[in-house]
């Protein structure tokens, strides 16, 4: 009975651990391994043994952290005294999932439910890498020269930014390439923000546009090949805009303020990243971002549209992923 009482308050009391394959996994791959239930000083009835994906990030000198998926690993079992028993873990990284890089870290957060005890658990770091399309991605542009920017991968409104300069051949071109990854089926699209040098373009105007990486490509598992693509994209792109100059905004802009609000839901699911009003929550997010947003009239928009005749690039509703407010 003393046991018992003692259990009630968590002396003595059953103990889990999660014990991971390897703490590293890539968006869009299992991360594996197994809970390891240990038995206390008598035996116990569990309700449930679950695992919070907890995502901290760190919002203007602010820590925050979010749970942002629970899974539930098993339930309604009991534990022997003095037992050992090993349950199967996995999980898959889903590819909306941020990637871990500057101010964004996750943790495995382990919660067990015991009958009339004190709940127990366990945290385990868990890094999330990028997936290998997108590392093929990186690794192409750090062929043709480029090098990514301190502060690289903040999150934005919609999704994460990865910000590279040049240094080499599109260096006169070009101060800065900004990048987020959307998944196209099975295709990897890359919405691209060039911001200009001097030269026959004014400095500082940046160009909107979009790549899209075939799944051929991409199964092949070429960086060079990769890095010919995106080479051959830019020559072309700037090019153009030495004739029509550059579009200064997306084309979707237009549907920018009847799709950024909170709840957006399916129409930004497939951005890498992009699935932060889910994570974070309307009101957080609106809270972060809609008080430094202005409103742009009809009329504004439509300016901003610039010359839809050749650089219109249809992609209907996704809404706007830029902007200056980030994590």
């Amino acid at each position: 009975m003393f046991k018992k009482l003692m259990a009630s308050f968590g002396v003595g009391a059953a103990k889990v651990n999660l014990v991971l394959d390897n703490e590293k996994c890539r968006v869009g791959e299992l991360v594996k391994g197994k809970m390891v239930v240990l038995g206390g000083n008598v035996a116990q009835n569990i309700h449930t043994l679950d695992v919070d994906v907890v995502m901290k990030l760190n919002i203007r000198g602010k820590e925050i952290s979010r749970v942002v998926e629970t899974i539930r690993v098993a339930h309604d079992f009991r534990i022997e005294a003095r037992d050992n028993r090993e349950i199967p873990f996995e999980h898959l990284i889903p590819l909306h999932y941020p990637i871990s890089k500057g101010s964004v870290s996750y943790s495995l957060v382990t919660k067990m439910d015991i009958a009339q005890a004190v709940d127990t658990g366990d945290a385990d770091p868990l890094v999330v890498l990028p997936s290998r399309n997108m590392a093929l991605v990186f690794d192409g542009l750090h062929a043709l020269g480029f090098k990514e920017k301190i502060g690289s991968g903040k999150i934005e409104q919609y999704g994460q930014e990865f910000d590279y300069y040049p240094s080499g051949q599109f260096a006169e071109q070009l101060k800065e390439l900004e990048l987020k990854f959307f998944i196209d089926q099975n295709s990897l699209k890359l919405f691209l923000e060039l911001e200009m040098a001097g030269g026959y373009m004014r400095s500082g105007q940046k160009h909107h546009t979009e790549l899209t990486l075939s799944a051929e490509l991409l199964a092949s598992g070429s960086v060079q090949e990769v890095a010919n693509n995106i080479k051959n994209f830019l020559e072309e792109e700037l090019s153009q805009v030495s004739v029509h100059g550059p579009r200064i905004a997306p084309s979707y802009h237009q549907q920018q303020h009847s799709q950024h609000r909170p709840g957006l839901g399916g129409a930004f699911g497939g951005f890498m990243g992009g699935m932060v009003a889910g994570m974070l929550g309307g009101a957080l997010l609106g809270e972060l971002f809609g008080a430094d947003e202005p409103e742009a009239s009809g009329a504004e928009e439509a300016d901003m549209g610039g010359d839809e005749e050749g650089f219109d690039f249809g992609l209907g509703d996704l809404g706007d992923f830029g902007g200056d407010d980030f994590f």
